[in-house]
């Protein structure tokens, strides 16, 4: 209802806005031009242009909004229809190794249609170039199959629901945080040390079911120039219920990693820390192998737990680096990407990295079966040590 009452509102706002471009004298001196330059379809009412597009489907409405002023005040808004879009969550759980699955969407299907001499489709960034972009054996291809001048290492880094960055976006990124580096120093030699340093680029919230991850995007330089990216989140779950299936997210920490799959595993290990144990999986849970992104939190429970609802709060944070700024992207980018993934891995030969994977380090099943909150206060107490340790040797 609410959906439709909107839709009513902006046809009202483009009738309103039809009247005053139909008396416009610029108007009725392109009418004028003779019939070579008539558009019977433009001549019509606005009233009936606006029931012509509500029987056409997406693809075909964004074409003809595509066409001309008019028709774009008309049909403009459906330009920003989620289907003509980057999914929110660029790799499914269970289609992050199919490449395939971007060419079938209506985005591409519009990519494609919009190409011409001057603008040409490119299947590893998933968007439009520049004819220039495209070495000459390349424009001979098809689309699905062509690349830009940035080769095998073109492609997109998926940062949140919101952020997908091509190569070409990670440099304007960079240009932006250099630029703000120098302004930032500017004011702190005009106003001192209380200029603001930390820099929350972009900021969303996603629901998941019951599950609601509200996630913050901090990108900054090193000392090296390279493009560092924290993402902090906050996770909302049903209590008890962190990884498990059917409240697990697809959301990815990395290229590689499932977020909540990966924070699970995390918190899990704070059993072997329990009993100075510190197992080969542990040291290296909370670093992706193949792109040593890192994980971290600053305690490995719920950060609040609302009795009322039943819904644990976690707060955690991924780190990653996206490389530096030379004319082509480094290894560093390169692992980053989500898309192009790569075709030899799949749900059957996946190795632990893989988000779907059962987590590698279950909880104990023999005592103690103490709260975390209840253990880690005794810890601090040698005498309760010594107790723990005897209790796990019976």
């Amino acid at each position: 209802m609410a959906y439709s009452f909107r839709r009513a509102g902006e046809r009202l706002k483009s009738i309103a806005k039809m009247n005053r471009w139909s008396r416009s004298p610029e108007s009725r001196q392109n009418s004028e031009k003779g019939p070579i330059k008539r558009s019977y379809l433009l001549e019509l009412p606005t009233e009936l242009l606006l029931e012509i597009v509500s029987h056409l489907t997406v693809l075909p409405e964004a074409c003809l909004a595509l066409t001309c002023k008019r028709l774009y005040a008309i049909s403009s808004t459906i330009l920003d229809s989620k289907s003509l879009h980057f999914n929110r969550d660029f790799a499914p759980l269970f289609h992050h190794y199919r490449n395939g699955h971007n060419f079938v969407t209506p985005r591409w299907q519009l990519i494609n249609l919009l190409e011409n001499g001057r603008w040409w489709a490119c299947s590893k960034c998933l968007k439009l170039h520049p004819r220039s972009a495209f070495a000459g054996r390349e424009l001979r291809r098809k689309a699905e199959e062509r690349t830009c001048n940035l080769g095998e290492s073109a492609g997109i880094v998926d940062l949140c629901p919101c952020k997908k960055l091509t190569y070409r976006d990670t440099l304007n990124l960079v240009d932006l945080l250099t630029m703000r580096q120098k302004t930032v120093a500017a004011l702190s030699a005009q106003f001192g040390t209380g200029v603001q340093e930390r820099f929350c680029w972009h900021s969303c919230t996603e629901n998941y079911g019951s599950t609601q991850l509200s996630i913050e995007i901090y990108p900054e330089l090193n000392e090296m120039n390279e493009l560092i990216i924290k993402t902090e989140y906050h996770m909302s779950t049903a209590s008890g219920q962190l990884g498990k299936e059917e409240y697990m997210t697809p959301r990815f920490g990395c290229a590689h990693r499932s977020v909540d799959l990966w924070l699970s595993s995390v918190c899990q290990t704070t059993i072997c820390r329990l009993y100075d144990s510190f197992c080969s999986s542990c040291k290296r849970i909370s670093v992706c192998n193949s792109c040593s992104a890192t994980l971290k939190c600053p305690r490995k429970q719920p950060c609040r737990l609302d009795e009322t609802s039943g819904k644990a709060t976690f707060f955690f944070w991924t780190e990653r680096c996206l490389g530096g700024t030379t004319p082509l992207p480094d290894t560093n980018w390169v692992s980053q990407r989500i898309h192009p993934a790569e075709n030899m891995i799949d749900v059957d030969n996946c190795s632990e990295l893989c988000p779907w994977t059962v987590r590698e380090h279950p909880p104990l099943n023999s005592p103690p079966a103490l709260g975390m909150d209840i253990i880690e206060p005794g810890l601090q107490d040698q005498s309760v040590n010594q107790l723990f340790s005897s209790i796990n040797m019976i």
